[in-house]
């Protein structure tokens, strides 16, 4: 299995986390505390998984043969411990498949889930690709730290259950990043920093999409329709990854290499990505 196969099980999981608590925000609308709080995680989820897309982007721009090299970049224990993630996530799903859940029940399987390994599984997923990630107050996108913050502050006030509370000491370690391997380094390192920024939450919000901050043109450089995403070469010698939804003007199927774009650029935490994209061509 080669990098970009554990960043797509790791990615699907994020996804399928974030539906089910969407799901669990629908069984509390009566309840504004307890709505806004699945809703915040089950965003915070979707944005994680909009991270590992991009961190998979980034590293495969940077490094196209890793696709072709099953090189122990990810261990094999990380890429066990996603395959019982996997299963564990899908036994959940078929429970909130059933019927109703109480708050302890969806409770229950936040924490079983929350911590589980798959956090730190993220942080190094994130920290493999290269990917920069800051944080900043008006960003949906919570690190790993904030979010378990967010998490904690609610099961300590509503979790009458058993299972061990949140640690978030456990994220709160504040290590440089490691610099992107380069032709000549070894990739096969181990990675088990975490992620961290100060940044105080008291309660999710609800998701906010960043502006647009301007727009510009370029040409398409390179489209990966097997995984969904590309990447446009900006007339400013910038490079922008874009999503088929991105695209505004056309089709994602009609979308080929070299085609001329204009697009607006939204800033978001790990760089610059372009959205309302108009083909040309």
């Amino acid at each position: 299995m080669n990098v970009f196969e554990v960043f797509d099980i790791a990615i699907g999981i994020e996804k399928r986390l974030s539906n089910m608590y969407y799901k669990f925000s629908s069984l509390f609308k009566e309840n504004k505390e307890i709505h806004n709080f699945w809703t915040g995680i089950a965003n915070h989820e979707k944005s994680h998984s909009e991270t590992l897309t991009f961190g998979k982007g980034y590293l495969q721009w940077n490094h196209p043969s890793l696709k072709h090299k099953d090189i122990p970049i990810v261990h094999t224990s990380d890429i066990k411990e996603l395959g019982s993630l996997d299963l564990i996530t899908k036994g959940h799903e078929r429970k909130t498949k059933k019927g109703k859940l109480s708050l302890q029940d969806t409770l229950e399987i936040l924490l079983t889930i929350e911590n589980s390994e798959l956090n730190h599984l993220y942080n190094r997923l994130v920290h493999i690709s290269g990917l920069k990630l800051s944080q900043r107050p008006e960003h949906v996108y919570k690190t790993i730290y904030e979010h378990m913050k967010v998490i904690k502050l609610f099961v300590d006030k509503h979790y009458r259950g058993s299972l061990p509370a949140i640690r978030i000491e456990d994220y709160n370690e504040v290590k440089p990043l490691p610099a992107s391997p380069t032709a000549t380094e070894t990739v096969s390192v181990q990675v088990s920093v975490s992620e961290t920024v100060p940044v105080s939450v008291t309660k999710p919000e609800p998701l906010q999409i960043p502006a647009s901050v301007g727009t510009a043109g370029g040409k398409i450089a390179e489209i990966f329709p097997d995984i969904s995403y590309g990447f446009i070469a900006g007339d400013d010698g910038q490079r922008y990854m874009f999503l088929p939804e991105d695209i505004s003007s056309g089709k994602w199927e009609e979308a080929t290499v070299n085609e001329s774009v204009d697009f607006s650029v939204m800033q978001l935490p790990w760089g610059p990505r372009a959205t309302n994209i108009n083909l040309k061509n």
